[in-house]
């Protein structure tokens, strides 16, 4: 038995929509974790909760189509062959709500006493990476092909990023060359206001099925919830050491002050079919065309395109 396996069969016997911690809790009550701790020859994860969690989350990301599950709200899953006509509207009505509850999403700065909403840590965002040499594009989930939208609601992150490491040092540069090394990065960010011990998990797979086209994916949130902290910071060290998705928080007001909590684990091979899937996007695609015409330009041309892409607003602007 797998962990797929397992919250399949949970999920068959269950009439409401329950939540990973709530699957792998029924789960051990019948037996499922020793079967398959039997199957994996006693080698299970550390972090059974997120392996389950990811099995999920990643058959609904890339398996639109043929999944079984659905996700209704925050966080919870339901069996599609558990929905029928008496419980459809209610599903739907929850979704929708969900979703008015995450635009809605509101922190106030101490500083200046300013509402900020998740739209407004882009740009710290961006100066923060600015400042590292990485250059960033905002990705409009809307800016998708309206016939995908639905199969690809995380299909984007929030922030995609590049950079060329042209500051290294040129004779580095020519060895990684030689031995077929990359010298150009691409990264994913998943942006949040605040990563709670209720939201981590949602917010984690989020990210992480940004991870496998990407050599580095991250989660990045202005504050981390003190209440439980010390719980919260021990599962994300979990999440981090298992999936290797880096979790990032964002200094608001002095971008290039922000810390990092977990490093991202790096990718060499990048999934090209999803790098594909996401170019239905066309402002994904822009980004792909706009980072090969910075790739074919010679060395000395190579800046003032850059330089020009940031001033038309094809890549976010720092300033």
């Amino acid at each position: 038995m797998t962990y797929y396996d397992a919250a399949k069969k949970v999920l068959e016997q269950s009439d409401v929509p329950m939540k990973v911690d709530e699957i792998w809790e029924k789960a051990i009550e019948l037996g499922y974790d020793k079967i398959i701790a039997e199957t994996l020859n006693g080698k299970m994860s550390k972090t059974p909760i997120a392996s389950l969690g990811a099995k999920i989350y990643t058959d609904i990301k890339f398996n639109p189509d043929t999944t079984i599950f659905v996700k209704v709200g925050k966080g919870k899953f339901l069996l599609k062959s558990k929905i029928n006509n008496s419980n459809q509207n209610l599903i739907n009505e929850i979704n929708n709500l969900s979703e008015e509850e995450d635009t809605e999403d509101i922190i106030e700065n101490t500083i200046t006493n300013k509402k900020i909403l998740e739209e407004d840590l882009h740009t710290p965002l961006t100066k923060y990476l600015y400042s590292r040499k990485i250059y960033s594009k905002t990705i409009n989930a809307n800016a998708t092909d309206v016939n995908l939208k639905g199969k690809m609601k995380w299909g984007t992150p929030d922030i995609v990023g590049v950079t060329f490491k042209d500051y290294i040092n040129k004779s580095v540069l020519e060895l990684f060359n030689h031995i077929n090394l990359p010298t150009t990065e691409i990264y994913a960010y998943e942006l949040k206001l605040k990563i709670t011990l209720g939201s981590l998990t949602e917010y984690y797979f989020q990210a992480l099925s940004n991870s496998g086209w990407a050599n580095e994916a991250w989660l990045a949130a202005m504050e981390i919830d003190e209440n439980n902290y010390d719980e919260l910071m021990e599962e994300m060290k979990r999440l981090n050491q298992s999936f290797g998705v880096g979790i990032m928080k964002l200094n608001y007001d002095n971008p290039e002050d922000s810390e990092i909590l977990f490093s991202a684990q790096k990718r060499n091979y990048l999934d090209i079919d999803t790098m594909h899937k996401l170019c239905y996007n066309r402002q994904f695609q822009d980004f792909i065309n706009d980072v090969n015409e910075i790739l074919d330009a010679k060395d000395k041309s190579k800046s003032h395109i850059i330089s020009s892409l940031i001033n038309s607003g094809r890549f976010n602007n720092p300033n």
